[in-house]
């Protein structure tokens, strides 16, 4: 990620995302026409503090694990995130590579980092998990409950337990974890060997980074507080989410009780993070638009609520998350010279 190559694929990406969905974001367009805008600029300043309080979570979990950080610092590189999940859909792994070589480019521990990440990931999915039981429970209570939504809950489920163990090998088991580094190095390596190409990784790679995720694990263990502090920040961020959706009903003169709300935004951030497609993209508006309308919601009304809401939390932070790149320390060094002096002449203009 050193090269300007980089920044000119990215924007070729970019491009191609906009080009492929301009059909929908021109939906979005005429749908805002016809709402609110009073009840829009409301949800508007819900998602800048719902990212500012998503960001302070990855700080809650870095702080955890013994990494300081700033707000401002994490804004960029969380919005970035989401753009490079996009378009390098790889489970977020791209995401959570962009953190550990930004705090890497501070002088931090990469492994830290990493750890950090996977905190902030179970938490967050902790959190929703707070959201998604209530909202399964009263689908079931109103007979709308689907078998696919409890399959994908269960995928969930599956996922943290997952996210979860990798953490606790890194507690009770570092001899386990370290054969887990070794046995990704020697994959490298002889992927490498293959192509005639030399490794990356030195030889004590995967020890040095085993004992660093193992030591930042640790962390977590021994201060459980921080881990609150980042499930409660999580939590937030998700109420956060349900009051942007409840004010855009509002911006389309749609009244809607507390059980249908939670029970619609919790199936469509659901399929957010269970899909085949990245970011859920083309599966939350119909899911979520769906479970609104089975509740009694008019289907003109979820489609246009739905559709709204995506463009908020979804579409618009992904093209600041595209700008925001050249401001992470991973990319601010990768724009040549005369792009640079382009874009400051561009501004002034």
């Amino acid at each position: 990620m050193k090269k300007p190559g980089v920044i000119i694929a990215l924007t070729v990406l970019f491009l191609w995302v906009v080009v492929t969905r301009f059909t929908e974001l021109e939906q979005l367009k005429i749908t805002l026409a016809q709402s609110q805008w009073g009840w829009v600029l409301a949800a508007a300043l819900s998602q800048v503090v719902y990212y500012t309080v998503f960001a302070s979570s990855y700080q809650a979990a870095f702080y955890t694990v013994g990494i300081q950080t700033r707000i401002r610092d994490l804004i960029p590189v969380t919005l970035g995130s989401l753009f490079v999940n996009v378009v390098v859909p790889a489970a977020g792994a791209g995401g959570a590579t962009l953190f550990a070589e930004d705090l890497a480019q501070r002088g931090e521990s990469a492994a830290g980092a990493a750890t950090g990440v996977l905190l902030q990931l179970i938490a967050d999915f902790s959190a929703f998990t707070l959201l998604l039981i209530p909202g399964m429970v009263y689908l079931f209570i109103e007979h709308s409950l689907k078998t696919y939504e409890i399959v994908a809950a269960v995928i969930l489920l599956l996922l943290t337990a997952g996210l979860t163990s990798i953490l606790l090998l890194g507690i009770w088991k570092p001899e386990w974890l370290q054969r887990i580094y070794c046995w990704f190095q020697r994959t490298i390596n002889r992927l490498f060997g293959r192509l005639h190409q030399t490794s990356p990784m030195t030889e004590d790679w995967a020890q040095i980074n085993a004992e660093e995720f193992n030591l930042a694990a640790v962390a977590v263990a021994r201060h459980p507080a921080g881990l609150l502090l980042t499930v409660g920040a999580a939590l937030l961020a998700h109420i956060l989410d349900i009051a942007t959706l409840y004010f855009l009903f509002l911006a389309f003169n749609q009244p809607i009780s507390l059980g249908v709300l939670v029970a619609g935004y919790a199936i469509g951030i659901l399929f957010w993070i269970v899909s085949i497609t990245p970011q859920g993209i083309g599966v939350v508006e119909g899911m979520m638009a769906l479970t609104f309308t089975s509740l009694g919601i008019p289907g003109a009304v979820a489609a246009t609520t739905t559709l709204t809401f995506r463009g908020l939390a979804f579409w618009l932070p992904l093209t600041v998350g595209f700008f925001m790149l050249r401001r992470t320390k991973t990319f601010n060094r990768t724009i040549p010279p005369l792009a640079s002096n382009w874009v400051s002449s561009s501004s002034l203009s």
